[in-house]
């Protein structure tokens, strides 16, 4: 950690920002526990979002993160320089020796079930569509200082969520959202991990998984989306290997979003200035097996966009079991159907629009 936070600083130099950084200050639950699984949340958490934060008001390390990470990006720096972490305690050589037991849950009936529940919420949408197999609706909601798309998706079987690595490969070449789209047949897909500009690999998570088989990382450390082969989406927490992959997990994606909603209740959230700040952000949560919502917020040119706070809100309204966020920024990718639904990427300076290529996806397929 004393290491990424020293990378953070010579970057933020580099990068020609005058800043006073301020003492980072970390909830009890930053701290690594002593259980398997991460910490639960205060019963005081989540019953309000602290004020909004705005791009000038970003002067810690933490609340920097995007700022400098954007800006870097178009001068082809590394995002590992500027990874963002809430403040740990040193963390051991070796995890505990422990078992994970994640919760099964009861999957949703299917597609059909989810038309007869949800009309009026397919008469109302943007886009919509339903068959045998799959059932979705994506709606444009407005907020005070931004705006987000809301993806409802229902499926028939777990096979139909996928995480697919760029180009098919964890090779370190980056895809853009619409290409793996078509290459793939997706008819729903999102940009997944956090990613290295420099090589271009995934990361923000230590544990990477593809079909069952560990492809990066000593053990979990928090940082993990999984998805297990019945559909469950969930986060580890700091355990080994071996705990993880006895969940039968397909696939993972790094993320370095606080974890938003587990076992159906709020998390507790680290309180750093980035969480505070309206931002593009891309975001899973999972009702049931089988049933899920997909937040994907703000556009080009980082406008509008929610807050991490906003963020759990609107899961846990939504009574989802389990919610986090992927990457954002630029980065932050919404595809349907074949065609870009938001506006993610760079604005050039002649105003054309330049899509994000990003490490990898998670996607739904009919």
């Amino acid at each position: 950690m004393e290491m990424m936070r020293k990378k953070l600083l010579s970057a933020i130099l580099a990068a020609g920002l005058c800043v006073s950084l301020i003492p980072y200050s970390a909830y009890p639950e930053d701290i690594v526990p002593d259980e398997t699984e991460e910490t639960s949340a205060r019963p005081d958490s989540g019953s309000s979002s602290p004020e909004e934060k705005k791009p000038q008001d970003l002067i810690s390390v933490d609340g920097l993160f995007e700022v400098v990470s954007e800006k870097q990006s178009r001068e082809g720096q590394s995002l590992e320089d500027v990874l963002p972490q809430p403040q740990t305690i040193e963390v051991p050589a070796e995890p505990p020796s422990s078992s994970l037991t994640v919760k099964t849950l009861t999957p949703h009936p299917g597609p059909a079930t989810a038309m007869k529940r949800c009309a009026k919420e397919y008469r109302n949408a943007d886009l919509r569509y339903a068959s045998d197999t799959l059932f979705y609706t994506c709606t444009r909601k407005e907020t005070d200082n931004g705006y987000y798309y809301l993806t409802h998706v229902v499926i028939k079987d777990a096979s139909q969520i996928q995480g697919e690595d760029s180009l098919g490969d964890f090779g370190g070449t980056r895809e853009t959202p619409l290409d793996a789209a078509d290459r793939t047949g997706a008819e729903i897909l999102v940009n997944g991990s956090y990613f290295s500009y420099g090589t271009g690999y995934a990361t923000g998570g230590e544990l990477l998984i593809r079909d069952n088989q560990v492809v990066h990382g000593p053990y979990s450390d928090c940082y993990e989306i999984c998805l297990r082969k019945d559909g469950t989406l969930f986060s580890p927490g700091y355990n080994t290997i071996e705990s993880v992959l006895k969940e039968d997990v397909v696939f993972s994606w790094g993320t370095c979003e606080d974890l938003l909603i587990r076992d159906g209740k709020k998390m507790a959230l680290t309180d750093y200035d980035w969480n505070g700040y309206s931002y593009p952000r891309t975001s899973i949560g999972m009702v049931r097996p089988l049933e899920y919502y997909i937040i994907t917020a703000g556009g080009a040119d980082y406008e509008g966009g929610l807050t991490v706070y906003e963020e759990q809100e609107i899961f846990s309204d939504l009574h989802c079991a389990y919610a986090r966020g992927l990457d954002g920024g630029a980065s932050s990718a919404l595809v349907i159907n074949g065609a870009y639904v938001n506006e993610n990427g760079d604005r050039l300076e002649d105003g054309t629009l330049q899509r994000r290529a990003v490490a990898d996806f998670l996607l739904f397929t009919e």
